[in-house]
């Protein structure tokens, strides 16, 4: 699990771009413990991701920090790469990449943010990073997500307590915490009745029972209840 795209707020996004690339370029890559980043794990994902990056390019996009996806080197090794001047609608954006491939896009409010980020098929985690925690509240709130971190990144994988999947077309249901264990679970609903009563309003013949019906949902769900109307209502259905 990794960030597949990043929306930043406009006002900042020139300054946040400038300390992205500065520590994008700094991470080092290797099998070894020291690393900051590995290989690919496969080779036909990456055949994947140099097809988005493709495609991005070839439409305009910026490539911010790496390097041409024809110069690179063969093996498992991609380079970090940052992107910019994407579009919601190109592959980087709407397919997911499982590579250290970044697209970072400008927002002007929040509704706009929101949307962007909910236009996808996936929603498995997502983070919201501001120092106002009602908005990231707020926003995290909005999010179709099957988790969201407040000025945090992925940890929620890591919290056995809490339920762990994803929305829409991401995840297979849920593990950890209590949703982990009712996922092997087959719930049941049973309603039981003392086997007494010589009729109920739901039961045949509903002859002359329709305007009854109407009555008494319409005292029910109406603004103010009206129990008067519902009890007197409902005798009369027992009668039918």
């Amino acid at each position: 699990m990794s960030a597949e795209r990043l929306y930043v707020e406009r006002k900042v996004y020139n300054e946040f771009l400038a300390l992205l690339k500065n520590e994008v370029e700094g991470l080092t890559q290797g099998a070894d413990e020291n690393s900051d980043i590995g290989s690919m794990t496969f080779p036909s994902q990456i055949q994947i991701v140099k097809e988005q990056l493709e495609e991005a390019l070839s439409r305009g996009a910026v490539l911010e920090t790496g390097i041409q996806p024809q110069d690179w080197k063969e093996g498992m090794f991609l380079p970090p790469t940052v992107v910019t001047n994407v579009v919601q609608d190109m592959k980087i954006i709407q397919e997911e990449a499982f590579g250290p491939l970044l697209p970072v896009i400008p927002f002007d409010t929040e509704e706009e943010a929101v949307s962007l980020a909910n236009d996808s098929i996936y929603g498995l985690n997502a983070s919201v990073w501001s120092l106002d925690l009602l908005k990231a509240r707020r926003v995290a709130g909005k999010l179709i997500s099957g988790a969201v971190v407040i000025n945090d990144a992925i940890i929620t994988v890591a919290n056995h307590g809490l339920p762990f999947g994803g929305a829409k077309q991401s995840g297979i249901g849920r593990y950890h915490g209590d949703a982990g264990l009712r996922i092997f679970c087959h719930e049941k609903a049973i309603i039981e009745d003392s086997g007494r009563k010589n009729n109920e309003i739901q039961w045949y013949p509903y002859k002359g029972k329709y305007p009854l019906f109407l009555k008494l949902f319409k005292s029910y769900f109406q603004k103010k209840r009206d129990w008067n109307t519902f009890a007197r209502t409902y005798l009369k259905l027992l009668k039918k």
